[in-house]
């Protein structure tokens, strides 16, 4: 069987796909108009919300200290330059705690933090004093994480770990890598709650020596394995040998021990010529 298209219907056909092509054109059009104006609405809603934002919405009400038992909170708080009715957004913490930190000397770290809606907090560190460095200008009191609390001291307090051999004024590179290591060495005394330790000399940083109870010398030789050597030197000094009198341990070889009377002071071994005598040594 054969079918033929009639030309009427040809026509009705060809006209109904010109009708649905122009449909299809004006809709394109409308859209390509419609987007414009919704991007347009889009970007001003956002705008709006932002200056929202930074204008009504989360502005500093409350500054919270924490940890802080040494200065005036008010200070603090205009030392960290944040103000009330300060935006959140606009508070600059990095400044606030670097602020913090070179102006006060017994603050070891800080951190200042957003806390939403309208509050900002600063969390305070103290310093703890662990040790005086022999300096031409006196002691230089600094906490266990090296950061200088006070200069020009007379004499090293009692029970204070004195340090001889860097210098936190002319701060070369040797004085850089000596205070790294001293705060290595600090760090491994507090973990092992080592105690009673007067001397810490780092002039020689391959024959580094200690003094312990003002009648020990200890040999450390160099900071290789440093705190394994503190570790079986402390062990040794604090349950084998006497009580009473002069000794010598060796500890530069890790893992030996040797030890021997002396018959001299520690302190005149090492030939010190400063800082013999202890803050109120006369009132004993």
């Amino acid at each position: 069987m054969k079918f033929k298209i009639k030309k009427t219907d040809k026509k009705q056909t060809e006209k109904r796909f010109v009708d649905s092509a122009k449909k299809k054109q004006r809709k394109a059009g409308k859209r390509r108009k419609i987007t414009p104006f919704l991007i347009v609405v889009s970007v001003f809603i956002f705008a709006a919300a932002v200056y929202l934002c930074l204008t009504m919405l989360f502005n500093v009400d409350r500054i919270n200290i924490e940890g802080n038992t040494l200065y005036e909170e008010l200070d603090l708080i205009e030392t960290s330059g944040i103000e009330k009715g300060e935006n959140l957004f606009e508070v600059d913490t990095a400044f606030a705690e670097n602020k913090l930190y070179s102006v006060y000397s017994y603050i070891e770290e800080v951190e200042v933090k957003r806390a939403f809606p309208n509050a900002v907090t600063i969390k305070i560190t103290e310093a703890t004093p662990f040790s005086v460095i022999e300096e031409a200008d006196g002691y230089t009191l600094v906490s266990a994480g090296g950061k200088v609390l006070e200069r020009g001291l007379e004499e090293v307090p009692r029970g204070m770990l004195s340090v001889r051999g860097l210098s936190t004024i002319t701060s070369t590179e040797d004085d850089v890598k000596r205070m790294e290591l001293m705060k290595k060495i600090i760090g491994t005394m507090q973990k092992l709650e080592m105690s009673n330790y007067n001397f810490l000399d780092l002039s020689d940083t391959l024959e580094i020596t200690m003094i312990y109870d003002n009648r020990v010398k200890v040999n450390l030789g160099n900071e290789l394995e440093m705190d394994y050597k503190l570790q079986f030197a402390d062990n040794v000094i604090t349950e084998k040998l006497p009580k009473t009198g002069y000794q010598l341990v060796d500890a530069s070889v890790p893992g030996e021990i040797m030890t021997k009377e002396m018959t001299v002071s520690p302190w005149d071994s090492l030939g010190r010529v400063s800082g013999t005598g202890y803050a109120d040594e006369d009132e004993e």
